[in-house]
This record gives structure tokens, C-alpha cells and sequence, in this order.
């Protein structure tokens, strides 16, 4: 099973294409040479037809470039890995099951009162964040939310648990990666349990997020301890070598009353029980009051994918959250692939956020690939004043994405923004900060996986409380991290990388 997934992963799929187009034109060549040029005119044609749907297709250009650049040069094969790889649109079959959840939601999506009180508290300055997320995502804001940021994956974890053995209704869990050990087991020890209570327990995990780490009918088996789990996107032979679309959410909801959100999967690694690649630095969010129904809501909309199944979703809602007596604002949001988003939500976001510092952005990210718009964006704000920090990781998860994050290093520190490497080991926490006002948690990475193709979600903060604590952790962030200076230089052989494989950045 082990070899067919490598075979038909991206890489095993892309050197089978490439090889198909090397061998028909041998044969071409060897045995029908004066047909040649009638196979190159045909080739041409295709290469030429894809061309035009390419450039017609509203999309980040950056994004058309490669493509274009494989169906010209190699128009079989970039033909071919261009109808395999390039899929971002959600079918209308699954539209219209989103449709039909949406009109049960609509109730607890569309509250004006609510989003008036988040602008109004938010000021002129920067009620348009908020206004940006409600007609691009779909979710306003809303105040007299209880929020607690987590520095680390440990703490997190102990309050997840407090809260699942608390559960006395429902749970629902979205998760990009499960991977066997401690922290799973804990967890679904809980889930097992509260199952024969009898409480509904809700499970989507991401299939090619878990496919190296669960058995393929794992869900199989959650189901028979009475947890209704589902894969997202089943892994399926060459048409599951596509690795867009994928679930790379985070939720965790407990009765309505409770959830959780960052980037913290269910792995050992996240609350430091694995030191493969040293300490790893992750960030979450506790949230009580009304925001958790949004999180709700984006749960079930790829519970909705995943499972085919017509819940009474208003039911998981709750019609009176708890008020707290707190100030700020959460703004919880979603993103993913057209036409059910048709904006890149999640980099919109940031760029928002960075275009109204006037005194500080600081960021985290464990790959730094952005495109020209976002690069742009951080080049101002640092050319305008602004104190831009850039935090990545300083032990790789993925050595050919990290040597791309490092070569991106000069063009902006030429200008003046400030990159460190979290010395201690891997850094994959996804959040910002600006001005002590406003700052976001969530799942969505620097990198085009994130931006242009996965489901992502994660929350938008202004003037909450938990802020002082993100300002905190910031600073211990920079105490121990290793910021890049006028000695770093890359390897000849990292700059030839850079250089061949800068063209297609987009696709890792």
C-alpha cells in the first residue's frame, strides 16, 4: 500500500507523465518519423487550447505562469499533470449540498446587530477588516466572547481535555492530521467514552493529511466505538494524487459552548511529546460566547463534503451563548477553494492587517512562499516605518520549501524587514500582530497550499485582552530566536536550487 501511494502521489504521478511524453516521442521518432510533425501540431493544439482556458480562469496570475510555462514546453505531459493537479473548484453537487446547510445556518450566520456592535467597537480604522471577512467569508464579528491564547501546544492539549470530559450533548472535531500517541490516545480514550454516554461525537480528519500515520478504514473502526468519523477527500488513485482541496482546518467544539482553533493537529510532536525536529512552537485558541457557532458552522461545512449527510444543523447551534464581561472583538472566518470562497480569504486577511500598522507587524510561519502582492505589502509597510518581523522555523520540516523560505530572506531584508529563525526547532504556528490592536490565530500558512488551495480557518482579533499575551509571547519569541544578518548567505547549491525551482514554487 506504501509503494501504491508513492506511485500515485504527486512526484510518483508527475515522473510517470513526464515519462509518457519522452517515450511517445521516441516512438514517433523511431518508428512514424514522417508523422512527427503532425504529432507536434496536435501537441501544439492541445498545449495552445489549455492555454486559453488558463489565462481565462479568474485565479492568481502568479499561479497561471507555471502552468502555462509545462503545457508550452511539454504539452502532453503538462497537459496531462495540469487536468491531475490543478483542480481548486468545488463540484456542484457539493455546492449544492453547502446550499442546503447554509439555508439551516443562515439564522446564526446573518445577525446585522451583531456585526453593527464589532464595527462600532472596532472604530474607523478598522471596522473594514471585519466588514472585508462578512462579505468574503461569510462570518461577522461579534463581541463579549471569552478568548484564551495558548503560547504552546501543551497547554492547549490539558484544557482540550478538561473541556471533551465535560462534553454532555455533542462533539465536533475537524483535524488536518491525526497521528497515533499520546495525545491522540488520550483524546480518543475521552471520545470513546463519551460516545456510550451517549453523546454525539462528530469527526472529520483530512485523508492525505493522515495518510502515512492512520490505517485506511480507520474511520471504520472510530465507527464502530460510535463515533461518527469521516476522511475528507478519500485517497484514490490517480484522482487523489491531486493535493489541493485538502482539509487543513482545525476546530474543536464542545455542546456550543466551547472551542478550539489554531495550528495545533492531534500529533505528538505538537505538545512536544516528539523532538524529531527539536522544540515545536504552535499557537491556539480557546473562545466562549457567541463566536463558537461560528466555528460550528465551519465545521459542518466540510463535515457536509465529507459525510453526504442532511443533519438538522440548527440543533448543534446555540441560541443563547453566555455574554462576557470583556472588550474586543473576534471576527472566526473560513477559506477555501472557489466558487465556495471566491476570494483568497486568508491572505487578503493578512494583507489587510499589514497595510493599517503604522507602528509593528510581527508574524510566524513555518514556509515563507508568498507572491508578489503579499511580498509587496510587507516591503511597504517596512519602507513606510513599520517594524516588520518575520518568524520561520530554524530546523525544516520539508529541506527543498525550506531552502525556498530562506531564498526569499534578501528581497526583503533589503528593505528592512527583520527575519528570525526560531532557534529551539520548528516553528509551525500560523499568527500576527500589529500595534498591540489587532492580530490573528489560525491555520493558514505563508505559502500558496494555504493562500490559494486548502480549506483553512482561524480568527481575527482586535483590542481582545488575550492581545497582551500574543505581545508577550512575541518577545520571548525573539529572545530565543536567531535573526538573519548580513553573515547568512546560501549555499552556491541552495541558489541553483532557488533558481530551478522558483518557477514552480506555486505547486509545492
Amino acid at each position: 500500500m506504501k509503494i501504491l501511494r508513492i506511485i500515485f502521489s504527486k512526484w510518483g504521478i508527475s515522473a510517470l507523465l513526464l515519462l509518457l511524453q519522452i517515450t511517445a516521442i521516441a516512438l514517433v521518432i523511431a518508428y512514424l518519423n514522417e508523422y512527427f510533425y503532425v504529432f507536434q501540431i496536435v501537441s501544439w493544439a492541445i498545449g495552445i487550447a489549455v492555454v486559453l482556458v488558463l489565462i481565462n480562469r479568474k485565479e492568481n496570475p502568479e499561479y497561471k505562469i507555471p502552468w502555462l510555462f509545462l503545457v508550452l514546453a511539454l504539452p502532453i505531459f503538462g497537459t496531462l499533470f495540469y487536468l491531475l493537479f490543478s483542480h481548486t473548484k468545488v463540484s456542484k453537487k457539493g455546492m449544492k449540498l453547502y446550499e442546503e446547510a447554509y439555508q439551516q445556518l443562515a439564522p446564526f450566520i446573518e445577525n446585522e446587530q451583531a456585526d453593527q456592535e464589532a464595527y462600532e467597537a472596532m472604530g474607523e480604522s478598522y471596522q473594514g477588516l471585519a466588514r472585508y471577512l462578512k462579505k468574503a467569508s461569510g462570518f461577522g464579528g461579534s463581541t463579549k466572547n471569552d478568548i484564551k491564547y495558548y503560547p504552546i501546544g501543551e497547554k492547549m492539549w490539558e484544557d482540550m481535555l478538561l473541556a471533551l470530559r465535560q462534553a454532555k450533548k455533542f462533539i465536533l472535531m475537524e483535524y488536518f492530521i491525526i497521528d497515533p500517541g499520546k495525545m491522540w490516545e488520550s483524546i480518543h480514550e475521552i471520545l470513546v467514552e463519551k460516545a456510550k454516554e451517549g453523546v454525539e461525537v462528530h469527526l472529520v480528519y483530512d485523508d492525505v493529511g493522515t495518510v502515512t500515520m492512520l490505517p485506511s478504514g480507520y474511520y471504520k473502526t472510530l465507527r464502530k466505538e460510535g463515533i461518527d468519523a469521516h476522511k475528507f477527500n478519500p485517497f484514490r488513485p490517480i484522482v487523489s494524487g491531486i493535493y489541493n482541496n485538502r482539509d487543513h482546518r482545525k476546530i474543536m467544539v464542545i455542546d456550543g459552548l466551547v472551542g478550539f482553533t489554531g495550528g495545533i493537529n492531534l500529533g505528538d510532536e505538537y505538545i512536544n511529546q516528539n523532538d524529531r525536529l527539536g522544540h515545536w512552537k504552535d499557537t491556539g485558541l480557546r473562545v466562549k460566547g457567541s463566536a463558537v457557532n461560528t466555528l460550528s458552522v465551519l465545521f459542518f461545512i466540510n463535515y457536509l463534503s465529507a459525510s453526504k449527510k442532511r443533519l438538522d444543523y440548527a440543533s448543534y447551534m446555540n441560541p443563547n451563548p453566555e455574554k462576557f464581561e470583556t472588550d474586543g472583538v473576534i471576527v472566526p472566518f473560513g477559506d477555501g477553494p472557489r466558487p465556495l470562497y471566491e476570494e483568497q480569504v486568508g491572505e487578503a486577511n493578512y494583507i489587510n492587517i499589514i497595510t493599517r500598522a503604522t507602528k509593528y507587524f510581527y508574524i510566524t510561519t513555518p514556509y515563507l512562499i508568498i507572491d508578489h502582492r503579499f511580498t509587496q505589502a510587507l516591503k511597504e509597510a517596512a519602507l513606510r516605518g513599520v517594524d516588520v518581523r518575520i518568524v520561520t522555523p530554524h530546523i525544516p520540516d520539508k529541506k527543498m520549501v525550506f531552502s525556498i523560505t530562506r531564498g526569499s530572506y534578501a528581497a526583503l531584508r533589503e528593505v528592512g524587514v527583520k527575519i528570525y529563525e526560531y532557534t529551539p526547532g520548528f516553528v509551525h504556528a500560523k499568527m500576527c500582530l500589529s500595534d498591540d490592536v489587532v492580530g490573528f490565530v489560525g491555520t493558514i500558512n505563508m505559502d500558496f497550499r494555504s493562500l490559494t488551495h486548502h480549506y483553512e480557518c482561524g480568527a481575527l482579533l482586535y483590542g481582545n485582552d488575550c492581545l497582551k499575551d500574543i505581545r508577550a509571547d512575541f518577545e520571548d519569541i525573539f529572545q530565543i530566536s536567531q535573526q538573519i544578518d548580513d553573515s547568512f548567505k546560501l549555499s552556491f547549491g541552495a541558489k541553483v536550487a532557488n533558481v530551478l525551482v522558483a518557477l514552480f514554487r506555486v505547486m509545492l
